[in-house]
């Protein structure tokens, strides 16, 4: 097949990603009908305490159910529509492939320490999938939807250990609900009562060989942060070592520096980053020794058949 078949084709499956989204899109207009009045309503909940100290441990409070609900929604709809393409074009790995299988074991080993950080979220339908793209990428999305580009693997070659502080990282932001941020004011009265849903994540129309088609995302050094402690304080309590989450972002930044890669410019990375992981280290590292006392090593070998499943992939298995 030729470039510009391969151009055909692909457009044809973002057409057909969009009308299969058309059902999911109408009900998600009533959510954004509701969601002014809910949004003065939900607290400004989060787990710093008073001195401004972001209390590892510290379960966060439930925000607005209404604003949970459209933002799975949306994410939902976006998610369906970048691995819809995907299968169409062939990109995406069957999930008998040793990368899904090991990102999925990774997000099963990290789902049960996730849930106090957001309650909502052992309701979520996790699914996870591996894109071939050379984009150095991972994500994962309100509701649970994970994302890991092949390129991740190509250039980082990370281990278990940096995986999984990276997967908790974006784990994280999507418990804190991040995303929630680009849902201002007159977003919402932009789209409310319509049958558009305002495209956060960027997933449609998204081309796997420019990278083009996703939003100008750039998390904030406050969101950096609570991701960084949390995810790492995830990954610690499910038996990864702490310390590999210094020596992922220095690598990513490594890479960054010779040529720069998706992951580093949507989490930028700063010495102030790098210097509060390891000055967190030590509490961490406390909690990832008592997770291998208890033999979270051996426990991890013997699960490796994950829990967590993607409905996508069904021609591929």
């Amino acid at each position: 097949m030729g470039p510009r078949s391969m151009k055909t084709t692909g457009r044809i499956a973002r057409i057909a990603g969009r009308a299969r989204a058309a059902a999911a899109i109408g009900g998600l207009a009533l959510v954004l009908a509701c969601m002014g009045a809910r949004a003065a309503e939900a607290p400004a909940a989060d787990s710093r305490d008073p001195t401004g100290e972001l209390r590892v441990g510290n379960p966060m409070a439930i925000r607005g159910a209404a604003t949970d609900a459209m933002l799975e929604q949306i994410a939902s709809i976006e998610y369906r529509q970048l691995i819809g393409d995907a299968l169409a074009q062939h990109r995406a790995l069957a999930q008998t492939d040793p990368r899904v299988r090991r990102v999925r074991g990774i997000v099963d080993d990290l789902t049960p320490y996730a849930f106090k950080w957001n309650e909502h979220a052992s309701k979520w339908t996790w699914e996870v999938n591996v894109v071939r793209s050379a984009r150095l990428d991972a994500y994962c999305m309100p509701g649970g939807k994970v994302v890991v580009f092949t390129g991740l693997f190509d250039k980082l070659r990370p281990t278990d250990d940096e995986l999984a502080m990276l997967i908790g990282h974006e784990i994280a932001h999507a418990l804190r609900e991040h995303a929630r941020v680009m849902l201002d004011a007159s977003m919402l009265s932009r789209y409310r009562g319509t049958l558009s849903a305002p495209q956060l994540f960027g997933y449609s129309d998204f081309d796997f060989d420019s990278g083009s088609g996703f939003p100008d995302l750039r998390y904030d050094a406050d969101d950096e942060r609570e991701a960084d402690v949390i995810g790492t304080e995830i990954a610690s309590r499910a038996g990864f070592d702490p310390r590999a989450a210094v020596t992922l972002w220095q690598r990513i930044a490594a890479i960054d520096h010779r040529m720069p890669v998706e992951l580093a410019e949507t989490h930028p990375i700063t010495m102030a980053r790098i210097d509060d992981l390891r000055r967190r280290q030590p509490d961490m590292l406390a909690i990832y020794e008592k997770a291998a006392h208890r033999g979270f090593e051996q426990v991890r070998e013997s699960k490796r058949t994950p829990k967590v499943t993607s409905k996508l992939n069904a021609s591929d298995r």
